[in-house]
């Protein structure tokens, strides 16, 4: 899912190692897109409406009662073990054994487990300045190079998202180099994405027709939303039935593309066009000249790589990254756990979920409350002359919000939850591990922080991509959210190259302030519950997600499909919200119980700043850009003029151009 106000993406990540690898057992969001980005709004009633429908309830833990409870126990390891293990890749969904499942639950628990303190002693800096002794083989390097060409313009760390970063700047004509801790091969999970997004990546030049054709495996009209109490079909919005809405969205997430051929494809562009790949060569430490440019400590028995800009594309887990976060934990957690099989009704097999819910808010005992949304999409059909309705292969996800409270379930609780709620939303079987031929596992957690974008503490150093933050903390993060600011980043950085602008003020004013990205946080509040949270209603979330997609369904495709592309358009956010309080007015005192005063005043606030920054972007850019860049001399007054109608653009949601979509 790209984005769960807005949609669920697929490239999934988990703690492994040095970096935050989505894992699978053989393995978007999103994710989340995910990808996922989830952007929307609506809010809930008073103390005396939620015990009135706490009342009309059933009692707690009879929903998900059967006649004869599924046994899950030991069926997470059972199922992963009888996978054939593949050839493993690095990044988003790359680890896929057990033993890979384990180290994700020792990173989950480690997360939850810590409690930031002030006498924390933080661990050796991976990144150093300036300081001879901190790295002395980098320093010797630089000292040595000093007013010569250095080996590279930019060196980006992380290869399976920063192949597409490195390709687009090689185009540009910078010197780049890719450093991958493994090989660069990408997962045999498919991404979802949309062709509008393809086409992004092919007019930028780092795709062309026939790769996309070439990495084209799966194509379907369109996915389902949906928000319902319970299993079943509905008629009519949730005020008319009391258990929920779903609608279906053409063209969005509709494309199963497999990242083993993007990235092969891609990547022999990219070499074609004068980059180097240095494949299987584990980062160790960055070093800093101000003066002189950046050094990768890449192990004693090898030559640091020098390079003008260093980019971070290794994810969440960065070692960079985590340096900067360092003494801050998680203000929110999306979890993610499904898997890849054959087995399902072929018949079926024609459409995907993008975010949809059968069940209510589930009461987890000690380990809190949480409500469970589901993601399905369809494998192999629609291309390669496999026509709908001829696969039985299926790939679903289930996810939940949370924080990071040591309380929290564990990932193999929810892998569980996972087996036994999956025959509800898929009928066509009654035992996964009986009726079901697995072919990965899918497994990741992404921790989400208010404090984003991340701005850079380091000159010479820029994190993009999940590094960043620059991802809608609804969201699974990854292959969407790079194809949306992927020219954006490039564009500025070869400016920032080309005026020498790489101290860390000055990249920082690449990821600015973006108020659509902070407002989605009040979102992501509000499809979580705090352990011990008063007045809940088990079917608050339902209700809130169906009210809202009934009303941006209501507005049309100009609202609703950029939402679910995890783009949050102000004049769509206001609309829906509008249209939501019409629809459900007794619900406004509930999400103002539910989310809290403070945050609803400052997500007021930054929906304000939406405004302005369309209100800018549509009236003030188109001609103080044009006019700013011909008149002004001073280089870093012109960059810092085009970061800002950036900010404008993207920081509202006009990047997306509805104009494209019909207006109905």
């Amino acid at each position: 899912m790209k984005t769960c106000f807005s949609s669920a993406t697929l490239a999934l990540v988990c703690l492994a190692g040095n970096a935050i690898a989505f894992s699978p057992v053989a393995t978007v969001l999103k994710p989340a897109q995910r990808s996922f980005d989830n952007d929307s709004q609506s809010l809930t009633i008073l103390q005396a409406s939620v015990v009135e429908e706490k009342a009309q309830e059933t009692p707690a833990g009879s929903e998900t009662s059967q006649e004869e409870e599924l046994d899950t126990r030991g069926m997470t390891e059972r199922i992963m073990n009888s996978i054939q293990a593949e050839s493993q890749a690095t990044g988003a969904g790359g680890a896929s054994t057990f033993e890979a499942f384990k180290r994700a639950e020792e990173n989950w628990k480690r997360l939850k487990d810590y409690m930031p303190s002030p006498d924390d002693v933080p661990p050796p800096p991976f990144v150093t300045e300036e300081d001879e002794s901190s790295n002395p083989k980098c320093y010797a390097k630089l000292q040595e190079q000093k007013g010569k060409s250095l080996d590279y313009d930019i060196a980006i760390c992380g290869g399976t998202l920063g192949i597409f970063f490195a390709t687009a700047l090689q185009l540009k004509g910078h010197k780049v180099c890719v450093v991958e801790a493994g090989k660069l091969r990408g997962r045999e999970q498919e991404w979802n994405i949309s062709m509008d997004e393809m086409l992004h990546l092919k007019a930028l030049g780092v795709l062309s027709q026939e790769d996309i054709d070439a990495a084209v495996q799966t194509e379907f009209p369109g996915c389902r939303s949906g928000f319902k109490n319970e299993e079943g079909p509905v008629k009519g919005g949730y005020q008319v039935n009391g258990i929920g809405y779903e609608c279906f969205t053409e063209d969005v997430l509709n494309l199963g593309v497999s990242p083993k051929v993007l990235l092969e494809r891609v990547a022999e562009r990219f070499e074609s066009l004068g980059g180097v790949i240095k494949q299987e060569t584990r980062l160790q430490g960055v070093f800093v000249a101000n003066e002189i440019g950046a050094a990768l400590d890449i192990g004693e028995e090898k030559e640091p790589i020098t390079a003008t800009l260093i980019m971070d594309a290794m994810g969440n887990g960065s070692p960079i990254t985590r340096q900067q976060r360092f003494g801050n934990k998680p203000d929110g957690v999306c979890a993610v756990v499904g898997s890849c099989a054959s087995g399902f009704e072929k018949e079926t097999n024609l459409v995907g979920d993008i975010i949809y819910t059968n069940t209510m808010i589930q009461d987890k005992g000690e380990n809190g409350k949480m409500q469970y949304f589901w993601e399905a999409f369809p494998v192999g059909i629609g291309r390669n002359g496999n026509e709908p309705g001829t696969s039985d292969v299926k790939t679903t996800y289930m996810f939940t919000y949370m924080d990071a409270d040591p309380r929290r379930p564990s990932l193999e609780t929810l892998m569980e939850d996972y087996w036994k709620l999956l025959p509800e939303y898929q009928p066509s079987i009654k035992n996964p591990e009986t009726d079901l031929d697995f072919k990965r596992v899918l497994f990741a957690f992404f921790p989400t922080y208010r404090e984003s974008p991340l701005k850079p503490q380091f000159n010479r150093i820029l994190a993009v991509g999940d590094a960043s933050g620059i991802q809608s903390p609804l969201s699974f993060g990854g292959f969407g959210a790079l194809t949306r600011h992927l020219d954006r980043i490039t564009e500025a950085v070869t400016e920032a190259m080309e005026s020498d602008l790489l101290n860390k003020e000055d990249l920082g004013e690449i990821n600015q302030y973006t108020p659509n990205l902070s407002a989605a946080w009040m979102f992501q509040k509000a499809m979580s519950i705090k352990i011990g949270q008063p007045f809940v209603s088990k079917k608050f979330i339902n209700r809130l997600l169906a009210t809202n997609f009934e009303g941006m369904e209501d507005m049309g495709t100009r609202t609703i499909t950029p939402f679910l592309q995890d783009v949050v358009r102000f004049d769509g956010l206001v609309g829906s919200l509008a249209r939501s309080f019409v629809a459900d007015p007794t619900f406004m005192p509930v999400i103002v119980t539910w989310v809290g005063i403070p945050t609803l005043v400052e997500w007021i606030g930054h929906l304000g700043m939406m405004g302005a920054y369309a209100a800018l972007d549509n009236v003030v850019s188109p001609w103080l850009r044009p006019i700013g860049n011909a008149t002004l001399k001073d280089s870093r007054k012109r960059y810092l003029l085009n970061r800002w109608c950036d900010a404008w653009k993207f920081g509202s949601g006009n990047d997306f151009d509805v104009s494209k979509l019909p207006k109905n």
